[in-house]
């Protein structure tokens, strides 16, 4: 085989796609910490699925076309950190197929170059001993095999030879990663893809039809948009989405000419394939008017009042601020604002104090749910404000927000969160009469002020520095590092606390999590309030999975 051909790719893509699928799993159980909480593996299969899907319908598949629409297809479906950076390994990838219909050897390995040195570009504080180290010898590997006159077939194979070497390696670059006694997560994700790729191309693929489907059904995760509550009279109540697929599409006019016919308008897309989303009271016109421009594929419109009458009956409203209550996403009686909050949370009562602090956008998601590039995309579109602040509270998410600033034409600033208290204290420095500019600066400075411990259980024995942690042993994390471990939830608490309170410290609040009784979070704060009295102590039902306490300290 001299040349890799669109066909071939498309073939090789939706291999790679099944296998990460089947693999997630084991790829999630590569976490570095012992925490339940690990999830590139899914979040890589999604953000390659969604890849796949966009390869539907391409009319001539050139390796050019099938790489390009890879690309986009993973970039608007990319979730987490691991899911973006892939999605930035397809951009890169495709660019090495400008202008070519067909891929030497020499072709492949400049898509390997390029997919490498996208994902480092992409990468603010790029850390080797991960994905990008495995990224990077493998280019290096389809460099050195392009040299010798090498065929694609072999070029890939020795990207993933000098891959699954890089990836071997990780542990001795990253002590993190040898203390755990695991490889890279993600890292393993690419090399399951790769894999899966050469297999197809070998005509070897190994996974069955049963193990997918096995695979599959526990792959769909919630849609991260929240619940929206509708009062009111609803202007624009047909949600209306849909791919317009075509040659030399104008985004700009198309978004033009949407503009006027509804709102929470979204339109992204290039020459060749569009996305758009828009509320709208007159669907038939909207159709018209894109009908000329190419073949609308993935129509899809909902009546939105009587899907939130629908709503309203399964989830009436609350008695207690205990219960989920997201706000509506827009009114139409609103008045416009200068600037908007979207903010990322994990919990039902977590998204009540977010609300209460003015966010007008609720994102559902955080640790094993990170929402999606498109996701935020559309809560910063559907958010009645000229300019919109982003709050990740999750340091899994900062990237995939940042990646939605850049897709958005309205103009977003993202504070880096890394967790919720750190939102909650950023939130409290908003000033809704300020510019972005001073907004940020502000919010910046405000989330340094607070610490952030957490309350979990191991999922597996591991060692932390002089700790032995055994299988659910409770643990105790201060700003992401494993601190104290025990066997009791309030123990390893107090424990925590200790660490994190200091003399000018002035206010302790615990955040109750939905796998533990509020009876006890409330006798464990009268607990607190004993042991620091110096302390204004507040307790708070966040319902956050996974976690029996997030604290913060300020």
């Amino acid at each position: 085989m001299q040349v890799l051909t669109g066909i071939e790719l498309k073939r090789m893509l939706e291999a790679a796609s099944r296998y990460l699928a089947v693999d997630k799993e084991r790829i999630n159980a590569l976490n570095v910490f012992p925490v339940p909480d690990g999830d590139t593996g899914t979040n890589m299969a999604l953000t390659i699925s969604a890849a796949v899907r966009e390869l539907d319908g391409i009319e001539r598949l050139t390796i050019r076309s099938v790489s390009q629409a890879a690309a986009r297809g993973s970039l608007m479906g990319a979730r987490g950190n691991s899911g973006v950076i892939l999605s930035q390994f397809f951009r890169g990838f495709s660019d090495g197929f400008d202008g070519v219909k067909e891929a030497d050897g020499a072709c492949l390995a400049q898509a390997f170059r390029l997919a490498s040195r996208t994902t480092y570009k992409a990468v603010m504080k790029p850390v080797e001993g991960t994905i990008l180290t495995v990224a990077k010898a493998a280019a290096a590997g389809a460099e050195e095999a392009a040299e010798n006159g090498d065929s694609p077939l072999e070029v890939w194979e020795a990207a993933l030879n000098a891959a699954k070497e890089a990836l071997i390696r990780t542990p001795e670059i990253l002590p993190v990663l040898r203390q755990a006694g695991v490889v890279d997560a993600g890292g393993e994700g690419l090399v399951v893809a790769l894999q899966g790729a050469l297999d197809a191309l070998r005509g070897e693929e190994r996974v069955s039809e049963e193990s997918l489907a096995e695979s599959l059904a526990s792959t769909e995760i919630p849609s991260a948009i929240g619940i929206s509550r509708i009062e009111g009279d609803l202007a624009n109540k047909y949600c209306t989405e849909f791919l317009i697929k075509g040659e030399g599409l104008d985004v700009d006019s198309l978004r033009s000419a949407l503009e006027p016919k509804g709102d929470s308008t979204l339109v992204v897309g290039d020459a060749r394939v569009i996305k758009i989303h828009i509320h709208t009271d007159h669907p038939g016109d909207v159709l018209e008017v894109c009908a000329s421009m190419g073949d609308m594929v993935d129509i899809k419109i909902d009546n939105m009042r009587l899907q939130n009458d629908a709503l309203m009956k399964e989830h009436p409203k609350p008695t207690d601020s205990n219960v989920f209550n997201l706000p509506s996403i827009i009114r139409p009686s609103e008045e416009r604002k200068t600037l908007g909050l979207v903010a990322v949370v994990p919990g039902r009562g977590l998204a009540d104090i977010f609300a209460s602090l003015g966010v007008d956008r609720l994102v559902t998601g955080g640790q094993t749910m990170n929402p999606s590039t498109e996701e935020l995309v559309r809560a910063v579109e559907d958010t009645n404000a000229d300019k919109v602040i982003i709050f990740p509270n999750n340091k899994n998410v900062i990237f995939s927000a940042r990646q939605a600033k850049e897709l958005v034409e309205k103009e977003v600033g993202v504070v880096a969160t890394r967790s919720i208290p750190q939102g909650i204290s950023a939130l409290m420095s908003f000033d809704p009469d300020g510019d972005l500019e001073e907004n940020l600066e502000s919010m910046e400075q405000s989330m340094r002020q607070v610490k952030t411990g957490e309350v979990t259980y191991a999922v597996r024995a591991t060692k932390a520095g002089d700790l032995q942690i055994e299988e659910e042993d409770i643990i105790g994390l201060v700003e992401g590092k494993i601190t104290t471990a025990g066997r009791s939830i309030d123990e390893v608490t107090l424990n925590l606390l200790d660490t994190m309170v200091e003399d000018e410290s002035s206010v302790i609040s615990l955040y109750s999590g939905d796998n533990h009784s509020f009876a006890s979070a409330e006798a464990l704060a009268d607990t607190v309030r004993e042991r620091y009295p110096e302390c204004e102590v507040e307790l708070y039902q966040g319902n956050q999975p996974l976690y029996y306490y997030i604290l913060s300290v300020e």
